[in-house]
């Protein structure tokens, strides 16, 4: 059957070419724009109902509150953490089946199931609180491959020495999510009421995982639009082992190693700050601080600005300084991160907050400084995993979800009255979690990849598998099968 491609061009070679020149050398940067946007939605669609609940109670100004709900300290806890228990159960058999399947397959399934739930969200809590958590569950399972589809992708797609800058563009979902949902939340809630922020959320995912599922390709050397040159650009410094090997990852060696342990415990560290500020500051800005529906919407849209432009701009910086270590720039990057934030968070706990303006400022500052980590912890996951980056950077997804899990209830149990004395034992819990597991990171990271990474250690492995299976064979062997000369 003639391929529609060939309809346009002579030959095979003039295809190539003219599909190259679309985006000449760069195709990789609209791939890393195109899963940056769609990892953004996945955790904005689970982010809407932080800035929802706010405006779906009754409203004291208006003589029509149907239609309108509140939830109990409770049920906000366990809205916020059934999602984290969905994502959890769900991180390795979504590692597993990124493995198996790819990103493509996998990432647009998911995609497209939070973009259904999330529809489904203002029916789901008219039917009832047992039906939103449901939804608000398969919100969970989707969410579980947003991590493991950056280790797959990075691994993949990215030339060695634009690690940092992608590695960082990509984690920075975290911070865009609630940047562009907390300010267009506040628009749609104002203009639409509450069920057309669920609306416009899912409807946005539906088109970006469409989007997606057409343009992505698993391997740069599939990708019509990618040409000879970026594909031997991208191919630098990548494993030349085959397929099969690849997918046999060497589990016991990984859990093994200290490194990547410190790796795992500073996403705990990280998460439980980016945990406590992006799903609880809208609470904060317009219980303690005042602010009202529309401007908690802005203002709520600054620190992860912040932290964002921070992680831009620490990605690029960490891959352009060869004078300190890889090391020591993991260490310098964390420490920056976790310790800065703590002092920010420190200082905020125990500011007036009759000055509204300083403590934005100063929550601001925990959340910016916070982005440096991508020089720390997130760029140290690829780097020392390199090909087997989806299982390691997979599994900084149980981070987001321990402490999505954790965060509702320590700081649900603490602020029964959003009291400024209540968030100030909030801060500083956080705080010392961050100092904690930093000190953790200082002190086991490596700067270089691991052992099980290199190109002898999986073929001697595939070759050790293959031995194995052959002696199984050999020994269990049927007596029938024995030629007669060997029985006498």
């Amino acid at each position: 059957m003639e391929h529609a491609a060939d309809r346009f061009y002579a030959t095979q070679a003039e295809q190539k070419i003219r599909y190259g020149a679309i985006f000449g050398t760069r195709t990789r940067f609209i791939l890393l724009v195109l899963v940056l946007l769609c990892l953004t939605s996945i955790w904005s669609n689970i982010l809407t109902f932080n800035f929802a609940v706010i405006c779906m109670g009754p409203d004291a100004n208006s003589t029509n509150n149907d239609d309108t709900y509140t939830f109990s300290g409770g049920q906000k806890s366990w809205v916020i953490s059934v999602v984290a228990i969905a994502a959890l159960v769900s991180n390795f058999p979504a590692v597993a089946l990124v493995n198996k399947l790819g990103i493509r397959t996998v990432f647009t399934s998911l995609g497209l199931l939070s973009a259904v739930s999330t529809l489904l969200i203002p029916s789901a809590i008219r039917l009832g609180f047992p039906f939103f958590l449901v939804v608000r569950a398969l919100q969970g399972v989707a969410f579980a491959a947003n991590f493991p589809v950056i280790g797959a992708f990075c691994a993949k797609w990215t030339y060695y020495k634009q690690n940092g800058l992608f590695v960082s563009a990509l984690v920075a979902y975290v911070q865009l999510s609630p940047a562009f949902t907390n300010p267009s939340s506040g628009a749609l809630c104002d203009a639409f009421r509450w069920p057309s922020i669920f609306y416009a959320h899912g409807t946005v995912s539906l088109v970006l995982f469409i989007t997606y599922g057409l343009f992505y390709r698993n391997n740069p050397n599939k990708h019509p639009f990618v040409g000879d040159v970026e594909r031997n650009k991208i191919s630098v410094g990548k494993a030349k082992i085959d397929k099969k090997s690849l997918k046999k990852i060497p589990y016991g060696d990984i859990l093994k190693t200290p490194a990547v342990w410190a790796t795992w415990i500073a996403s705990i560290g990280n998460f439980t700050c980016v945990n406590m500020m992006f799903l609880f500051s809208p609470t904060y800005l317009a219980t303690v601080l005042g602010y009202s529906v529309h401007n908690t919407g802005i203002t709520a849209a600054l620190p992860p600005l912040a932290q964002f432009a921070m992680k831009l701009f620490i990605g690029a910086l960490s891959d352009r300084i060869h004078f300190i270590s890889e090391q020591n720039k993991f260490r310098l990057f964390n420490t920056l991160a976790f310790c800065g934030s703590c002092g920010f968070l420190v200082a905020l706990a125990f500011w007036d907050t009759k000055h509204t303006s300083t403590c934005t400022i100063l929550l601001g500052g925990a959340a910016g400084i916070l982005g440096a980590t991508t020089g720390g912890f997130f760029k140290s996951g690829p780097v020392l995993s390199k090909q087997y980056s989806h299982f390691v950077t997979g599994n900084i997804s149980l981070g987001i979800t321990i402490t999505m899990l954790v965060v509702p209830f320590y700081v649900n149990a603490l602020t029964v009255h959003n009291t400024p004395e209540e968030w100030r034992w909030v801060f500083i819990i956080t705080g010392a979690v961050m100092v904690v597991t930093n000190a953790i990171f200082v002190i086991f990271i490596k700067g270089e990849p691991c052992k099980w990474t290199e190109d002898q250690f999986a073929k001697r492995n595939s070759i050790k598998s293959l031995s194995e299976i052959q002696l199984g064979h050999v020994v269990n062997k049927p007596r029938s099968s024995v030629a007669p000369a060997d029985k006498y």
